[in-house]
């Protein structure tokens, strides 16, 4: 029966493609080197496919990865340098118009200076580079970027969901995983059920995105004028999400809406701003938590958490200012598969793969200088957003994942990390001036007295 069902679920994923391929006739085929891209990192690496994973483990960050998994990352940024520098693509200008991504990157590079085992840092840092910056040259380089962008984000949720609900209910092998204590995590295509979640929460975005974007003009309610396979893809990504249990990605999910279906007054550049620096403060407060914790408490309950962020704040009490060297950390993702992580994991009694907080990974991996050249990667990018906004629908989608990468980080650990979330994040980021087409550097549009409709079609 299984073996049957993988069958119509491979025919309904090649209708499913060769339909948006000819919804999306603008879009070339070099487009696919993203959209794999983004299908690697939403599941699991290429020698992760052939192999069977019943138990969750604790990897750290030790894991350089096998020769075939090595060889698909160098295939996938060499194709990806090639495509964009064929197309005309300025490296320089490309550079110089995001200052604050490379500094950030520049400083990591740097720090195998003084990490514990150089090569492993530098190389993770060019790895890391190359797997974003330079795939997303290849979506920005297109006739059409916007309709790029869709069209990869869209045509990995026909592949992932798909199979996700199969392998839950038919292949529990790859579908599902036990924790130490035995319980069943649902993790579809992705190895761990936050990761799953992570690839729900962008798919369900661009797949509403794309809908608003193309459907009918005058439609009032959003699910007006949908097609039948993007409401399925949707039914399919709500259920998973729910059988996930990925808390964090629902929450970020039901904020990502909401500032892209936003409208009136809701949409005013002082809303945005008053969101952004109320998301900018989250990172201290979660630092003060226990001294407002009759505050925070009711917060966190509604959401699904407890005082312990599930067992979080654990890991948190043991990284004080002593943990690395409090100006420059340990060198970029270093210190888990070091001595210091391993005291750690010694002192808590349960293997840790990360902080589960992208902040406090970016200061074990760069220290304070680190972490203030993330947050001015932040601040400069949401100026730039918000000074974009009321915009189209794109710039409202680039404020919401703004946000949401600010909060996701709170709990997981994203930032500087090879994950779909940190994909999206820099292409939301990234600017690309010398690209006419470019909806990102399109004029800055004129603020209306109410605010903009809920998103307008993209130039």
């Amino acid at each position: 029966m299984a073996p049957l069902l993988l069958f119509f679920c491979l025919v309904f994923i090649a209708w499913l493609l060769v339909r948006d391929c000819k919804r999306r006739p603008s879009v070339s085929a070099a487009a696919w080197i993203p959209t794999l891209m983004v299908l690697i990192l939403g599941s699991r690496v290429p020698s992760g496919w052939f192999r069977q994973q019943r138990v969750v483990t604790d990897l750290s960050n030790a894991a350089g990865g096998l020769l075939i998994d090595q060889v698909f990352f160098l295939l996938m940024i060499f194709g990806s340098w090639i495509v964009a520098t064929s197309r005309g693509v300025k490296w320089g200008k490309l550079f110089a118009a995001n200052t604050a991504i490379m500094l950030f990157y520049v400083y990591f590079a740097m720090s195998f200076l003084w990490s514990n085992y150089p090569l492993d840092s530098f190389i993770r840092v060019l790895k890391d580079f190359g797997t974003t910056v330079l795939v997303i040259s290849v979506i920005f380089s297109e006739k059409d970027p916007m309709e790029a962008v869709r069209a990869v984000y869209v045509r990995c949720a026909c592949v992932l969901l798909p199979l996700s609900m199969l392998f839950m209910r038919y292949y529990p092998a790859y579908g599902r995983v036990y924790d130490k204590g035995g319980e069943t995590e649902f993790t579809g295509v992705a190895t761990q059920k936050n990761s799953l979640g992570q690839i729900l929460l962008i798919s369900i975005v661009f797949l509403i995105w794309d809908h608003l974007e193309t459907r009918p003009a005058g439609r009032k309610w959003l699910w007006s004028g949908m097609r039948w396979d993007c409401l399925v893809l949707l039914l399919m990504g709500v259920l998973l999400l729910r059988l996930s249990h990925s808390q964090t990605s629902f929450v970020c999910l039901c904020i990502a809406l909401a500032l892209i279906l936003r409208s009136r007054w809701l949409a005013s550049r002082m809303i945005n701003r008053a969101v952004f620096f109320v998301a900018l403060s989250l990172p201290f407060l979660i630092l003060l938590t226990q001294q407002f914790s009759s505050i925070v408490a009711p917060i966190l309950d509604a959401l699904g958490r407890d005082m312990t962020f599930t067992g979080r704040a654990n890991i948190w009490q043991h990284i004080t200012s002593t943990t690395v060297n409090p100006w420059i950390g340990c060198g970029f993702y270093n210190f888990w598969g070091g001595p210091g992580g391993r005291a750690i994991m010694e002192a808590i009694q349960t293997g840790v793969p990360n902080a589960h907080d992208g902040y406090l990974d970016i200061y074990l991996d760069g220290g304070a200088i680190g972490v203030a050249l993330l947050f001015w990667l932040l601040f400069a990018s949401g100026k730039r957003i918000i000074r974009r906004l009321p915009g189209n629908g794109y710039q409202r989608l680039r404020f919401a994942f703004l946000i949401v990468a600010i909060v996701a980080n709170l709990t997981e650990s994203n930032f500087a990390r090879i994950s779909p979330l940190w994909f999206t994040t820099l292409l939301v980021f990234l600017e690309f001036p010398f690209l006419k087409t470019n909806e990102t550097f399109a004029p800055e549009p004129q603020a209306s007295s109410d605010g903009g409709g809920v998103v307008e079609a993209a130039t």
